[in-house]
C-alpha cells in the first residue's frame, strides 16, 4: 500500500505541476492579449497594485474552478469505488476528506503562485508602450 501512495502522490504532483505551468501560460497570453486594455487602465488612473489585484484574482478563479472540478470528480469517483466495494458511496474517512480539503488548498495556492510573474508583468508594463502596440 505504501508503493500505491507514493505512486500516487507522484502522479497528483506531476498533475499539479502541470497545471500550474498551464495556468503561468494562460495568464501569460492573457496579459500579452490584453495589453491594450491594461494600458487603458494604467492610463485612467489605475494603479499597479490595482492591476495586479485584477491579474491575480483572475488567476486564483482559474485555480478555484480547477479544484472545485478536480475536488467534485475525486469525491465522485471515490464514491463509486466504496459503492463497489464497501457497498457504502459514503465510507469515507476523515482523513481522506482531510486530503480533499488539502487537494482544494494546494490547487488554489498553485494557480495564485502561477499567476504572480503573469500580474507582475502586466502591473509592470508601461501606460505609453501598451497603448502604442
Amino acid at each position: 500500500m505504501a508503493q500505491i501512495d507514493t505512486f500516487l502522490l507522484g502522479v497528483g504532483g506531476v498533475s499539479m505541476l502541470v497545471a500550474a505551468v498551464s495556468i503561468l501560460n494562460v495568464m501569460l497570453m492573457s496579459t500579452i492579449e490584453r495589453r491594450g486594455e491594461i494600458g487603458v487602465l494604467r492610463a485612467v488612473g489605475y494603479h499597479r497594485l490595482d492591476v495586479l489585484r485584477l491579474m491575480l484574482n483572475e488567476a486564483m478563479l482559474l485555480g478555484v474552478v480547477g479544484a472545485v472540478l478536480g475536488v467534485g470528480l475525486s469525491v465522485l469517483l471515490g464514491m463509486a469505488i466504496n459503492a463497489q466495494l464497501l457497498s457504502d458511496p459514503l465510507a469515507f474517512t476523515a482523513e481522506a476528506l482531510r486530503y480533499t480539503v488539502v487537494g482544494f488548498v494546494f490547487g488554489t495556492a498553485s494557480s495564485f503562485l502561477s499567476g504572480l510573474y503573469p500580474a507582475w508583468k502586466a502591473a509592470n508594463a508601461r501606460p505609453v508602450e501598451a497603448l502604442r502596440d
